[in-house]
């Protein structure tokens, strides 16, 4: 890719969300980007269900509660996308979220990946770091963290 076209080149512009402002900053920029260079835009919701629970009946309503939070959140994404001429398509997997948002940057040959600076607590961030970081260390494309 060369430096003087590398803009022209975004073919597919990742853009997770979480519902967050600071997800909807991102998204604010993915969409830029993707109306900038004419690249597809793909908006992704991961639904965390890496964590344990006690009984399946709890863990079955947080993760149901979880799905309809994450299906809101990229209802209002696709709408600001449509606001703003892009066409985007949204999907939704469930599992880990820096895990799942790197798989599915690999498996979608995502040309960059505009996520928010996702916060966790400093003890959340001391015991398992943060979304952003996984995702910057592991993608197999940049990443634009926006805050």
């Amino acid at each position: 890719m060369s430096d003087e076209n590398q803009l022209d080149e975004y073919g597919l512009v990742l853009n997770p969300t979480d519902g967050s402002q600071l997800s909807e900053n991102a998204t604010r920029h993915a969409i830029y980007l993707a109306r900038a260079t004419g690249a597809e835009l793909v908006i992704l919701h991961v639904v965390e269900t890496s964590f344990v629970w006690y009984t399946a009946e709890l863990y079955q309503q947080v993760v149901a509660e979880l799905r309809e939070f994450g299906a809101q959140a990229l209802r209002r994404a696709m709408a600001m996308a449509a606001e703003h001429g892009v066409t985007a398509r949204s999907m939704s997997v469930d599992g880990h979220s820096g895990t799942a948002i790197v798989r599915i940057a690999e498996s979608e040959g995502a040309d960059l990946i505009v996520v928010g600076a996702l916060g966790r607590s400093m003890v959340e961030e001391a015991l398992v770091g943060s979304i952003s970081q996984h995702v910057v260390r592991h993608a197999p494309c940049p990443v634009l963290v926006v805050k």
